[in-house]
């Protein structure tokens, strides 16, 4: 764990200041719910903005704050201004300054005071400060502690968003790095009045018909390796176009495979024009971060990673997917 001086923080934003808060590409739960939970807990004595690389799933849209998420593709002019005059910059949800996509190179050049506050492994040394837990189910759970030592009050909006964030990334209080202490955090939030089944509803009822679509394709797809507990499925970027293919509508693909007897670890492959963008996730001791670091250029945590291999399509990756994860359960 990786702890910043609380005083010193505290101290800085004790005077008004010009505050970006940013987070990864294609935001989910955690990155969004924790983003808006820190603007709403300092825009009312800072000018605050938050900023995120590209557009996420309409199913976050009802989080409190929504409104005010600046989108940096397509408005680059525009956000460049705000990180270019900031004073301090926020990092939440992500360890690696590229997660950024685009907006890395301004961000980088900032002469801002730079914080993060993440749970992913080995984060980057680029920030002047970094608040890191990998052991903690997600960022907004760290957020809860940040705003906890810098005094801050919460209120519903903040509940709402933190909230968001804790479900999102622990499925639902099911992942393993759950504690007691999450749980104690979940029923402090809720003490607020926030409507939790309403929130479930949004994040988990509100699909689009083409995630369904897409549901079949892949379940048509499933390949299962039986002796080594694996299963795969795909997607082609063709199905993604035919199907009307909307922002998050294969999220959680990855982890359907996991719900068959016997199953500890499920990969979910898309195929691009330039190559393969991969998930996966396990269960028990099954460290698919160093499985994806290792063989496909990727990282994340220990029961849930990603990575990409480029010029690679489909079947050559099946290949190249089945001969590594021999490889690799030979060493473990």
């Amino acid at each position: 764990m990786l702890n910043i001086d609380f005083y010193f923080v505290k101290q800085l934003l004790s005077k008004k200041s010009n505050i970006i808060i940013t987070t990864h590409k294609s935001p989910d739960g955690d990155a969004l719910g924790s983003s808006l939970a820190l603007f709403h807990s300092l825009k009312h004595k800072h000018n605050v903005r938050v900023i995120v690389p590209n557009n996420y799933p309409d199913y976050f849209n009802w989080m409190p704050g929504n409104n005010k998420v600046l989108i940096y593709e397509g408005n680059e002019d525009k956000c460049d201004i705000w990180i270019n005059n900031a004073d301090i910059i926020f990092f939440l949800d992500l360890n690696k300054l590229y997660r950024t996509h685009t907006m890395s190179v301004v961000l980088r050049n900032s002469q801002a005071y730079k914080i993060m506050i993440d749970h992913h492994e080995e984060p980057e040394d680029f920030c002047d400060q970094t608040l890191s837990d990998p052991n903690i189910c997600s960022t907004a759970e760290l957020i809860f502690a940040f705003l906890s030592k810098m005094e801050f009050s919460l209120n519903k909006s903040i509940a709402i968003c933190l909230y968001t964030g804790i479900i999102t990334d622990s499925g639902s209080l099911r992942y393993p790095n759950v504690t007691s202490e999450t749980h104690l955090k979940t029923a402090e939030l809720m003490s607020f009045g926030i409507n939790h089944s309403m929130i479930h509803q949004n994040l988990f009822d509100s699909q689009n018909k083409s995630r369904l679509d897409l549901l079949k394709v892949i379940l048509i797809n499933l390949k299962i390796f039986k002796k080594e507990k694996t299963a795969i499925t795909f997607l082609m970027e063709s199905d993604l176009i035919n199907y009307n293919y909307k922002k998050g509508d294969t999220e959680g693909f990855v982890n359907l495979p996991l719900s068959i007897k016997g199953i500890v670890f499920s990969a979910f492959f898309i195929q691009f024009e330039d190559g393969i963008k991969m998930s996966f996730r396990s269960q028990g001791n099954f460290d698919v971060n160093l499985f994806a670091k290792k063989y496909f250029n990727g990282g994340g945590h220990k029961n849930a990673s990603g990575g990409f291999l480029k010029d690679r399509n489909v079947e050559k990756t099946i290949e190249y997917f089945s001969s590594v994860l021999k490889e690799y359960l030979l060493k473990v």
